[in-house]
């Protein structure tokens, strides 16, 4: 049981460290995640989009200059 809640609780995890780059940095990047976290591209994109989904960043810029801030 709780081995299935443990993918939750990290990508939980990755999530909030997103989040606190971002509140320390002012804007963050799909680069800066991929360093911090050190996964792929679209990985890094894909948590990026979750939480600008879930409305806890912001997105602007073009899409070769995209950078995300902290709602």
């Amino acid at each position: 049981m709780y081995i299935a809640l443990l993918p939750r609780f990290l990508k939980r995890a990755k999530l909030e460290k997103i989040i606190a780059l971002a509140q320390k940095k002012g804007r963050i990047t799909n680069d800066d995640v991929e360093k911090l976290l050190r996964v792929s591209d679209s990985t890094a994109q894909r948590y990026l989009m979750e939480l600008v989904g879930a409305g806890r960043l912001k997105r602007s810029g073009s899409t070769i200059s995209t950078t995300y801030e902290r709602v």
